[in-house]
C-alpha cells in the first residue's frame, strides 16, 4: 500500500489472486463497516460510513454526482467554515434544499 489507504488502491494485472479478490469486494466491505473519524485524515468524506448508517454518497447521491473531489477526506472538508466542498454546479433553489 505504501502511503495509500486501502480505499485509494486499485487492482493491477500483476496482483495476486487473493489481492484481486479483495479489490473486487472492497466497496462492499466499506459499505458494511463504520469508521471512527479521529483527525479525519484517513476517512473518506463521501465513500466511508462515518455519519449515519451508510456512506454520504448513498445518502445524498445527487450531491455526490456533482461534487468535484469525491476522494476528499473528512479532515480536509471539515477544516474550514464554510465546509471545503466544491461542486461542479451552484447549489441554488431546490438544489440547495
Amino acid at each position: 500500500l505504501q502511503s495509500k489507504t486501502l480505499a485509494q488502491v486499485n487492482m493491477r494485472p500483476s496482483d495476486s489472486p487473493f489481492w484481486k479478490g479483495l479489490m473486487r469486494i472492497k466497496d462492499l466491505l466499506f459499505h458494511r463497516t463504520k469508521f471512527i473519524v479521529g483527525n479525519g485524515m484517513s476517512t473518506r468524506f463521501w465513500e466511508d460510513t462515518w455519519l449515519g448508517k451508510t456512506p454520504l454518497a448513498i445518502q445524498y447521491p445527487s450531491l455526490y454526482n456533482i461534487v468535484q473531489r469525491k476522494e476528499d477526506y473528512v479532515g480536509t472538508i471539515l477544516q474550514s467554515v464554510p465546509l471545503n466542498i466544491q461542486f461542479r454546479r451552484s447549489l441554488v433553489g431546490e438544489r440547495w434544499n
